[in-house]
C-alpha cells in the first residue's frame, strides 16, 4: 500500500513538471558571471534617410561592422546577432518585415520572441547593444514581457544579462517631431513625453538581473546627452563636446584614442571625470564583460 502511494506521488510530481515544461516555465535563471561568451544582439536605429514608409532600410553590416570588429579585436568570443526591423534591411542575421509605421512596442514584442526562442527557453542568456531607437526596442521587449508575459502574445520570460545603449532617446528626441509630422508612427513614439516613453518605464529587468549602461555624447545633435542617459540605470557615461562623437559615429568609435568623459555607477548620484583611452566601444566591451563586478 505504501509503495503504491509513493509511486502515485512520484507520478503526480512528474506530470506536474512535464506540464510546467509544456507551458513554457523557466528553469532557474542563469547566474551573472564575468566573461566574453554571451551572444550579443545588435539593434540598429531609425532610418532617417528614407522617410517613405515602404522604403525604410538599414544595412546591418554597415551599421555594426566596426563595432563587431572592435569587440572581436578586444577578445569577445560569443556569437553576434544583428537584428533588423525593416523589410528592406540587408546583411542582418535576422530581420522582421517592419516599416516606419511599425510601433516600437510591436518591435519589442518581435525581438522578445527572437531572444526567447533562440536563447532564453534553452536557459541561455544574452547581451544587447542598441543604437538610437534600438535601445528603445530592447527596452520595449523587456517591459512588454514583464507586463504581458502571461498572455500568448508575449514570451513568459527573457534572460538578458547586460544592455548597452549608444545615443538612445530615453526622454525622446526633438527632431522626431518633424518626422512625426509626416505621420510616421515610430517617430511619434520617439517624441518627448510620448505615450510609448511613458509606457516603457524605468530600468526594466528580465527574469535574471539586467544591468543597463547608457552612453551619450555632447556632440550628438540628434539625441541630447540628457536624453541618452534619461532612464534609471546603474551606469551612465557622457562624452564631452568637440570630440567628434556625433549621433551616427558614436556606435563606431573604438580604438585607442583618448576621450574625456564623465561617468556614474550609481544612477547619476555621483559623477567622476576621466581623460583616457576609453572610446564608446571600449566602454561597451567592458560593460558587457564585467557584469559580476559592476
Amino acid at each position: 500500500m505504501q509503495n503504491r502511494l509513493v509511486r502515485a506521488l512520484v507520478a503526480t510530481a512528474t506530470a506536474g513538471v512535464m506540464m510546467g515544461m509544456a507551458a513554457g516555465e523557466a528553469s532557474a535563471a542563469p547566474s551573472r558571471t564575468a566573461g566574453v561568451k554571451n551572444a550579443v544582439y545588435f539593434i540598429h536605429g531609425l532610418d532617417g534617410k528614407h522617410l517613405e514608409v515602404a522604403n525604410a532600410k538599414q544595412d546591418c553590416k554597415a551599421v555594426w561592422g566596426k563595432a563587431m570588429s572592435d569587440l572581436r579585436t578586444k577578445g569577445w568570443k560569443g556569437k553576434f546577432v544583428t537584428w533588423g526591423y525593416y523589410k528592406k534591411n540587408t546583411n542582418c542575421t535576422r530581420k522582421v518585415n517592419g516599416n516606419l509605421d511599425t510601433r516600437i512596442q510591436e518591435l519589442g514584442r518581435l525581438l522578445a520572441w527572437d531572444i526567447y526562442k533562440n536563447y532564453s527557453r534553452h536557459g541561455k542568456k544574452v547581451d544587447v547593444v542598441g543604437h538610437s531607437m534600438g535601445g528603445q526596442v530592447i527596452r520595449a521587449a523587456i517591459t512588454g514581457v514583464n507586463k504581458y508575459g502571461s498572455s500568448s502574445k508575449w514570451p513568459n520570460y527573457l534572460y538578458v544579462e547586460d544592455v548597452v545603449t549608444l545615443g538612445s532617446p530615453f526622454k525622446g528626441a526633438g527632431m522626431a517631431r518633424s518626422c512625426a509630422a509626416q505621420g510616421h508612427k515610430q517617430c511619434s513614439d520617439l517624441k518627448p513625453r510620448s505615450n510609448f516613453l511613458s509606457w516603457a518605464g524605468q530600468n526594466p529587468q528580465s527574469r535574471m538581473k539586467t544591468d543597463w549602461t547608457l552612453i551619450g555624447s555632447s556632440d550628438d545633435d540628434a539625441v541630447h546627452s540628457g536624453s541618452a542617459i534619461g532612464m534609471k540605470a546603474a551606469h551612465k557615461v557622457v562624452y564631452y563636446v568637440n570630440q567628434g562623437l556625433e549621433h551616427s559615429s558614436i556606435k563606431s568609435a573604438g580604438g585607442n584614442k583618448k576621450y574625456k568623459f564623465k561617468w556614474s555607477d550609481d544612477n547619476g548620484a555621483h559623477w567622476g571625470e576621466r581623460n583616457e583611452r576609453r572610446a564608446p566601444l571600449r566602454y561597451t566591451y567592458e560593460a558587457l564583460r564585467h557584469p559580476a563586478v559592476w
